[in-house]
């Protein structure tokens, strides 16, 4: 019976409302309108209008209050990673002056900038040439921090990814008086082979790697925004 129902109605059920849009919220205005119909008949032909008007407001506020504490849960998850089934002593990365970014999508690289507020002063964005415009809007949104924008040609070659990370790290952090303590690397964008260009020179530089997680729907496990950064260990 339960495989039954799943398959033939649960499913079926929840997949109307992720992919049609409009569905959930036509549904649930019709059920609504029919409970608010039969509840104020009902309560009015009992207890009168004063009456009616007493128990919308306790459910009101029954309502007020249920949003209230369920935003508190979910920021507290958020913050502490439960929602990717993570445990909640997580350890996060120190915030830093310099940030080596994997620059792929925006929503991870504002998580990494808002984390090191305000102590970051430096950013370098590691980005192939499809995604420098896509970079320099996201530059020109955040005036307060300096950008540096560095272009590798291919996106699958870790040998380029590796070699602008040493630069990085020998040349241009030493420029910006920021000492290697004080950078930390985000591999949570780009391809796998930058990733492990990266990686090699954080570890011949003693660099600190974070990774930004995503968060993802219960339902459709897609991904529908990050969480705060979470420490890589590489040794």
């Amino acid at each position: 019976m339960k495989q039954w129902w799943d398959e033939w109605v649960k499913e079926p059920f929840l997949r109307i409302l992720v992919e049609v849009s409009w569905f959930g919220p036509v549904l649930t205005a019709i059920l609504v309108a029919l409970l608010v119909n039969m509840l104020t008949e009902a309560l009015t032909s009992w207890g009168g209008v004063g009456f009616g008007f007493l128990v919308w407001a306790v459910l009101a506020a029954c309502t007020v209050t249920f949003v209230y504490l369920y935003e508190l849960a979910r920021r507290r998850r958020r913050r502490e990673g439960t929602a990717l089934g993570m445990p909640a002593d997580r350890e996060h990365p120190k915030q830093s002056k310099g940030l080596v970014f994997l620059y792929t999508n925006d929503a991870a690289l504002r998580e990494a900038i808002e984390y090191h507020r305000p102590v970051l002063k430096h950013c370098w964005l590691v980005v192939t040439p499809e995604l420098q415009t896509a970079a320099a809007n996201v530059i020109g949104q955040m005036e307060e921090i300096h950008f540096a924008v560095k272009p590798i040609s291919d996106l699958y070659n870790t040998r380029a990814c590796y070699d602008t990370a040493n630069h990085i790290f020998e040349r241009e952090a030493p420029l910006q008086q920021i000492p290697l303590s004080q950078v930390m690397a985000d591999i949570t964008g780009g391809t796998k082979p930058m990733t492990v260009g990266l990686l090699l020179a954080c570890v011949k530089h003693g660099v600190a790697v974070e990774h930004v997680p995503a968060l993802y729907d219960k339902i459709t496990h897609k991904p529908i925004g990050t969480l705060p950064p979470i420490a890589i260990e590489l040794s």
